[in-house]
């Protein structure tokens, strides 16, 4: 599966439709076999229905390569009775496994939008009322011949970007980049008064970054970094708040953004390095500002993480090397990374460029295992191929995982586009709202958290990004920053409260209570449900208005105005606050916030006045403790 998908991202050796249909096919077949593996020896005709459902996936994967010239050519427009089969066989496969890997909500979903494609007609008149669809162009809309719905775009996404990234980021992981990243952040941070929760922001943020799974992300760093922050101090609710956000955030940061960068490239057709570009300002401020909240909680409660014991240190990832040793073995994990990033600016396809990384880093890796077995060649090479083919099976199975999501909500998406009903939403929110950019912006935003309750963020991206989004830009909003918008609010979806799924593992892992860690996570990622609002408004920080000085000045004011927020409830700025110097640092913030710059100098005044009064108030404490002191002295 990997290799066909390399071959064809370096030089396309399949049309596009057939491509599609080997993507989505091969991936149904590797999860069903993953089943099998995971099914227990004891639960016979379980393991045979899962082999004869394998077996099954291949009827279609056959059979549309064989015929595809006579589906393009000679019925482009209605399917035949083999090709209706298939088309449900597909569908079949494709809604068992999803439900196997993604629980029962986004089955639902496409099941309902089947039915709604179908009864359509029945509906009084109203919004969601259509004229109805003839069976056999329903299931065309499906798959063939058509290749829409399940082989549609989305899943062209799917295929020839997305599965190129975590192939990549399976190899990193299979390579060590994990280890190597939790020893860089430790080594980075580890001394700082908040230590472990820094190295948590700063490692999950990576990871985050690469691995494109919040849940995962959360798993896999938040067993080092939870157990450590609620040892120096932090309770578990906080410690696991802190891991969530860390991981959810990741999603937002360039090169890779988890996945759904990839599907806004799909939508809007704008290229992958305006986006990754236009999201660089944005998570800066996200992860300064989880920063500073860290260490002013820490601070706060009186921790001091670089007190850490050296036996806890002994446990870290790498322990046994100093950081420019880690960095001599694993740095070339870096290199492959910053390939990547090189092709993506200068414009290449980012399946392209993550061919070059995912290259570039078979060969180092192959390079060290040899040097590192010098004494014996073979035994380095066959090292390599062990890792390398280890990654490739960690980033197939989680490729095949998002192509299984990604078809499966593109049923639904293709009703709600062959039916009008996207069109006429899009139309109605703008007279519900009335024009109104701040009501729409909510209404839209409210979508986003409420779709993202029950689904991924990628499909919960798609769904309002295709509902919502045009009418944002029906009202002036750029098209990039209204599915930056929808976009942003979808992963924090994540971390809101009662599913916050992110939340969920985190509380799990610090053995807190699931509520208080949402809850505090909600809080600890105020950016996230902020920022969107405010790049709307403000699309200097995306790069997409004004002048780079614009740009910086319009990010510095978003992350005072956020952090002045995170005093106000944390109640400590340099030293804690008096009640009122935490009543002015909320009008501060909101006055930095709203997008007008008379009311951000006025908001930057109070912000300057309560920082003043602090610096004066600590010199002040520290000049009286001195004379104490030199009195002291001077009675002995």
């Amino acid at each position: 599966m990997v290799v066909v998908h390399m071959a064809q991202t370096y030089g396309l050796i399949l049309p596009s439709g057939q491509f599609r249909s080997f993507h989505l096919n091969t991936s149904i077949l590797i999860l069903l076999i993953a089943m099998i593996g995971g099914t227990a020896p004891q639960r016979r005709w379980t393991r045979w229905g899962l082999g004869l459902l394998a077996l099954t996936s291949l009827v279609p994967l056959v059979y549309i390569h064989m015929e595809y010239t006579a589906l393009v050519d000679d019925r482009p427009f209605l399917p035949n009775t083999n090709d209706l089969i298939i088309i449900v066989i597909m569908i079949v496969l494709t809604l068992f496994v999803a439900v196997r890997e993604w629980g029962k909500v986004i089955p639902l979903v496409a099941l309902a939008g089947i039915f709604y494609g179908y009864f359509g007609y029945l509906l009084p008149e109203s919004l969601f009322s259509h004229g109805g669809m003839r069976i056999e162009r329903l299931f065309g809309y499906l798959g063939v011949p058509y290749f829409r719905g399940l082989l549609g775009g989305l899943t062209e996404v799917s295929a020839g970007t997305i599965f190129m990234f975590l192939v990549f980021a399976g190899l990193i992981k299979a390579t060590g980049g994990l280890d190597y990243v939790m020893k860089v952040a430790f080594s980075v941070s580890g001394r700082s008064r908040s230590g472990p929760a820094q190295a948590a922001v700063i490692s999950s943020g990576f990871m985050g970054m690469i691995s494109g799974s919040i849940m995962a992300n959360v798993a896999s760093t938040g067993a080092f970094t939870i157990p450590l922050m609620k040892r120096v101090g932090f309770s578990g609710a906080f410690a696991g708040a802190v891991e969530a956000v860390a991981s959810a955030l990741g999603q937002f940061t360039p090169p890779k953004m988890g996945l759904a960068a990839f599907l806004i490239v799909g939508l809007t057709g704008i290229p992958y390095n305006e986006v990754m570009i236009a999201a660089i300002f944005p998570s800066v401020v996200v992860y300064l500002y989880l920063a500073v909240a860290v260490q002013v909680r820490a601070a706060k409660i009186g921790v001091h993480a670089g007190q850490m014991a050296e036996t806890e240190r002994e446990t870290l990832p790498l322990a046994d090397l100093t950081l420019w040793q880690a960095t001599v073995e694993y740095g070339h994990l870096f290199i492959s990374l910053v390939v990547l990033v090189y092709f993506l600016l200068i414009g290449y396809a980012a399946g392209t460029a993550a061919l070059f990384g995912i290259l570039l880093l078979m060969a180092t890796e192959t390079l060290k295992q040899m040097i590192r077995h010098s004494d014996n060649p073979m035994h380095g090479l066959a090292e390599a191929v062990r890792i390398n083919l280890s990654g490739f099976c960690g980033g197939a199975r989680s490729g095949a995982m998002v192509a299984i999501v990604i078809a499966t909500i593109s049923i639904m998406v293709e009703m709600l586009i062959v039916t009008g009903f996207a069109q006429k939403l899009s139309h109605l929110l703008l007279l519900w709202t009335d024009r109104s950019l701040w009501f729409a912006l909510l209404v839209t935003a409210a979508t986003a958290l409420a779709f993202g309750l029950g689904l991924p963020t990628s499909a919960a991206y798609i769904l309002v990004a295709i509902l919502g989004a045009p009418a944002l830009v029906e009202l002036g909003i750029p098209t990039l920053a209204a599915h930056l918008f929808v976009f942003y609010l979808a992963i924090m979806s994540a971390l809101t409260p009662p599913v916050a799924t992110a939340a969920l593992v985190a509380s799990s892992i610090a053995q807190s209570g699931f509520f208080k860690t949402g809850f505090t996570a909600m809080r600890l990622g105020l950016p996230g449900f902020l920022l969107p609002f405010y790049f709307v408004l403000r699309p200097e920080m995306l790069l997409l208005k004004g002048t780079v000085l614009d740009t910086l000045l319009v990010t510095a004011a978003a992350f005072i105005g956020l952090v002045a927020l995170n005093f106000a409830i944390e109640g400590y700025f340099l030293k804690r606050m008096s009640w009122w110097e935490r009543a002015l640092m909320i009008p501060a913030s909101i006055s930095i916030l709203e997008p007008t710059w008379i009311t951000t100098y006025v908001g930057l005044a109070l912000f300057g006045l309560v920082f003043g009064y602090q610096i004066f108030q600590m010199r002040r404490g520290q000049a009286v403790g001195d004379r104490a002191v030199t009195e002291q002295g001077v009675k002995g």
